[in-house]
């Protein structure tokens, strides 16, 4: 009987060792919700002092040496200071608006355990109207005129200034940007506007074309030569932003000898379940 119960918590032991041990995460198991912390971000647009919502988040624990490589995601047209940390479910999954979290849960626990895990900003869009928003990169002629040209500049002087917790958390020379609709357009204005020092290394962009195309309206100019590598993820049907919109500005990355992807889907304007796993945008980040 002794010898029984011995070997019994032999056993137990021998189990209990061979338990792989959880990694801890910042969002739900199925990625519907992801904790984040929310900052307003004061700047000056013009001669008046302008507040803007940013939700951030950075991975559980410590950053790697030179920091967290730091993804920004902008959001498309939405509701006044929609939520993308969270799953919004009277919203019926429009727009594939479910997927929004399970790319941000990627970003941040990288639940694969292959590549990289991404401190993450979401700054919310001008609000436009009484209960729209959406980023005026192709709104505001000429772009340095506009508030969200005012507040780029000043976010990111902010987040190396400590204003989102210590900046060594943060490796500012490893940025990602990615965005659907008018969050794409605004993806692609930080390889036009705001790298200057090569700090941006990816893109992602979903439903959208070049910064200053606006639906069928589009004009691809000469690109920066430090054009970072770019995705696009775009459907067939999507009738906002049609599809030849998108294949001027991955033509022209192409003829112009930078490094360009497409993935093509059969649905419309929206976030699709391409936009994770080894087809999406946190593999695409990955590489670079």
């Amino acid at each position: 009987m002794g010898k029984a119960l011995v070997l019994s918590l032999f056993v137990i032991a021998g189990s209990l060792i061979h338990i792989p041990k959880a990694e801890a995460a910042r969002c739900s198991a199925d990625g519907s919700n992801c904790t984040y912390k929310q900052r307003t971000n004061w700047y000056w647009c013009g001669l008046v002092y302008t507040p803007r919502t940013v939700r951030y988040q950075v991975p559980e624990g410590t950053a790697p040496s030179g920091g967290w490589r730091t993804a920004f995601f902008y959001n498309g047209t939405t509701p006044t200071s929609m939520n993308p940390f969270i799953k919004h479910p009277l919203l019926f999954n429009a727009f594939g608006v479910d997927n929004m979290a399970k790319i941000l849960k990627e970003m941040l626990d990288n639940p694969s355990g292959t590549g990289h895990k991404y401190a993450t900003f979401a700054p919310n869009p001008p609000a436009t109207a009484v209960v729209g928003q959406f980023w005026h990169t192709n709104v505001i002629f000429p772009y340095s005129f506009s508030c969200d040209n005012s507040f780029f500049n000043d976010f990111f002087k902010e987040i190396k200034n400590g204003s989102y917790g210590s900046s060594s958390q943060y490796n500012l020379n490893k940025r990602y940007a990615f965005g659907i609709s008018s969050g794409g357009y605004n993806s692609s204005r930080m390889a036009v506007t705001f790298n200057g020092s090569s700090v941006w290394k990816a893109l992602g962009i979903i439903s959208a074309s070049y910064a200053t195309c606006a639906g069928p309206l589009c004009s691809v100019p000469s690109l920066p030569s430090n054009h970072p590598p770019t995705k696009f993820w775009h459907g067939t049907n999507d009738f906002i932003v049609p599809m030849f919109t998108m294949e001027k500005y991955y033509d022209k990355l192409i003829a112009s000898g930078k490094v360009a992807a497409k993935q093509i889907h059969g649905g419309g304007h929206e976030l699709t379940p391409q936009n994770l796993g080894s087809t999406g945008i946190k593999n695409w980040f990955d590489k670079y």
